[in-house]
């Protein structure tokens, strides 16, 4: 499993696969995935975990601008809950 932690916080990248090895994510405390892409997601991959869509395509023109303050918000309650954030 790839996961990937940013310095200074409780905040990893990793990819949907990650979501497989729960026991990992519970080690690093993770309460919140946050999810940017357009596949049907299925909902057993988060139970036990806060949600939030980001419904884009990983395309170059894609105005992914827009997400910013409903996905930082999302983080930023994660953070401060003393929890941990996925970013997938």
């Amino acid at each position: 499993m790839v996961l990937d932690r940013v310095p200074g916080a409780n905040l990893y990248i990793g990819g949907l696969f990650t979501l497989k090895g729960k026991e990992a994510l519970n080690t690093d405390r993770i309460t919140h995935v946050l999810s940017v892409l357009t596949l049907p997601l299925d909902k057993a991959l988060f139970e036990g975990f806060k949600h939030h869509v980001i419904d884009i395509d990983d395309v170059e023109d894609a105005d992914i601008i827009q997400y910013f303050p409903a996905s930082n918000g999302f983080i930023k309650e994660g953070l401060e809950g003393g929890g941990g954030v996925l970013v997938h």
